[in-house]
């Protein structure tokens, strides 16, 4: 069976009025107010909630206003995200991956590892002491030739 192009467009228009009617139908039982369920509030009944009513005493104007801004902050909140992770990826992208994050030792103290390192040095042999026979006091012997000791 072929449809006409206007039989087609008239079933489309009654599909639609019909999604837009219970559309309608949803709209108006979600907006059928705030409930308190308990500590907080929700806009679907709960068991043991009790309805609020609330009027906003706003007018038109400072609703629009109030929207407007929101808007505003919320598009100056976007770009600002935007323009973080654009910062974010080209610095990620020119710096190192891995970050050390040890503290540097200082230059005028010693490190732990050389505190450690003077105590656990092993002692050294001291040097051998020369002793001699002759008085410190006294003035040195002259030595006697070879020649004179031989004869």
């Amino acid at each position: 069976m072929r449809l006409s192009h206007t039989r087609i467009a008239a079933r489309s228009a009654i599909l639609l009025a019909a999604a837009c009617l219970q559309w309608d139908a949803l709209a108006a039982e979600g907006s059928s107010g705030t409930w308190r369920c308990g500590n907080s509030y929700t806009d679907r009944p709960c068991e043991g909630g009790r309805a609020l009513k609330f009027q906003d005493a706003r007018t038109a104007d400072q609703r629009r206003e109030a929207d407007r801004t929101t808007r505003d902050a919320r598009m100056a909140a976007d770009r600002l995200e935007r323009e973080r992770l654009h910062l974010e990826s080209v610095s990620a992208r020119r710096q190192a991956s891995f970050i050390d994050n040890k503290p540097q030792p200082r230059m005028a103290t010693p490190t732990h590892r050389d505190a450690n390192a003077v105590y656990k040095m092993k002692k050294r042999p001291k040097d051998p002491v020369y002793v001699s026979r002759q008085d410190p006091a006294s003035p040195p012997k002259k030595r006697a030739s070879r020649s004179a000791a031989e004869n």
